[in-house]
């Protein structure tokens, strides 16, 4: 069975125009690695509403990248929401990183094996990985997924 891989935005923002080359580059690598064999696509309705929210030549550009990346979307439940809550409620995500807490509550909920972001602030950091691991143990969730850069992620792909 393969394993799934979420994505805030797909690694999103990353294969936006105004993006550096070498993140895109990076970007589409993973999302080639992501053949349903190796692994899976997996994103919420909140990476699609979130991309929406983008001006419209990026949201195209956007849109257009998920769609080839053939994602699993799972909604966002109400347990999903939940589980956002109770990370900003024990502070491990400031309030105005709502979508954060978001984006690692529906990887928890949904069981994906890993996470992807560049976003170093708040989510792939080691003691933040601890943080989000302490607060799903806490609201019954014993598995959290394993939260890493696209790079780590292309690394754990081609190692299978």
């Amino acid at each position: 069975m393969s394993q799934g891989f979420t994505s805030k935005p797909v690694c999103g923002g990353s294969l936006a125009p105004r993006q550096p080359r070498d993140r895109k580059q990076v970007v589409r690598r993973l999302l080639s690695l992501l053949d349903g064999i190796r692994g899976a696509c997996v994103i919420s309705d909140a990476v699609v509403g979130e991309v929406a929210l983008a001006a419209p030549e990026t949201a195209a550009v956007l849109s257009r990248e998920i769609q080839q990346a053939r994602p699993v979307v799972y909604a966002v439940t109400d347990a999903v929401k939940a589980l956002a809550l109770a990370y900003l409620a024990a502070g491990v995500v400031p309030e105005r990183r709502e979508l954060d807490a978001l984006h690692v509550a529906a990887a928890t909920c949904f069981a994906t094996d890993y996470l992807v972001s560049w976003n170093h602030r708040h989510m792939t950091r080691p003691l933040k990985r601890t943080q989000y691991e302490a607060v799903n143990r806490l609201n019954g969730y014993l598995q959290t997924p394993f939260i890493c850069n696209p790079v780590e992620a292309c690394d754990e792909l081609r190692g299978r």
